[in-house]
């Protein structure tokens, strides 16, 4: 099974043979119409072409299976208000400082958080697509006002240089952390926010946008769109500014 983009060079082949990994440059590149063609190749299964993943956001959601696990949900994409336990824990980012969730992680800003394995080959490289072209739209209020934070669910694999590979990959900026530990302490702080799958593979394709200076939370189910998620975050924001009135 392939996808192949409008650049025929590009496939990506579900079936064993290799597939170009195509780079948010790439995807920036090819909305300007330019002919991609970067030359880097990874195992088949690891990463969706990145154009193909944007066109998923207008269909009904996948769940939160990976490959050949479970199958397409019939909803469209819905959100829910929600509680969420922040656990007090050490973790580390993608350049292997540590540093304390959520104090550090998520303090006083607003906050996107999804989740996320390097190896991910469906559902993570949609994730991350969503999540470059917001990093863009937040402009210079990512890192000051807003942070977006990818954490992973497999971290026994995915150990900070494997994090770092990640984020430059998709062109991360200021502001966008990447985040692993020890396993025990990542499983409970997934668990407390709601995202904790026993088989890391079965991780649920969510987004949480939360305010962590008022404790409101919500969580987009499956495959948001970007502007969604600044939606919210824009509601978010009013709210501060009104002095926590709807």
């Amino acid at each position: 099974m392939g996808v192949r983009g409008e650049d025929e060079e590009t496939l990506l082949r579900m079936d064993g043979e290799t597939c170009r990994f195509v780079t948010a440059s790439d995807y920036g590149n090819r909305n300007r119409g330019a002919n991609v063609n970067t030359g880097n190749h990874y195992p088949a299964g690891r990463i969706l072409f990145l154009a193909a993943a944007m066109a998923l956001l207008s269909v009904p959601a996948l769940s939160g299976a990976e490959e050949g696990r479970g199958g397409a949900a019939e909803e469209p994409v819905r959100s829910a208000r929600i509680q969420v336990r922040l656990h007090d824990a050490s973790l580390l980012d993608q350049d292997g400082r540590t540093v304390r969730f959520p104090a550090d992680v998520v303090g006083e800003k607003i906050v996107v958080i999804d989740t996320f394995f390097t190896t991910c080959g469906l559902i993570c490289p949609i994730l991350a697509a969503i999540f470059v072209d917001l990093q863009d739209r937040l402009d210079d209020r990512l890192g000051r006002d807003v942070r977006l934070i990818s954490i992973t669910v497999d971290p026994l694999t995915d150990i900070p240089p494997r994090l770092k590979k990640y984020a430059e990959q998709w062109e991360a900026k200021p502001g966008w952390l990447f985040l692993t530990g020890e396993k025990k302490v990542v499983d409970q702080v997934l668990s407390g926010l709601g995202l904790y799958a026993a088989d890391f593979s079965d991780h649920p394709a969510a987004f949480l946008v939360g305010d962590g200076k008022t404790g409101e939370w919500t969580r987009f189910y499956g495959f948001p769109t970007p502007e969604q998620l600044m939606e919210r975050i824009s509601a978010l924001s009013e709210k501060r500014k009104s002095g926590g009135r709807s």
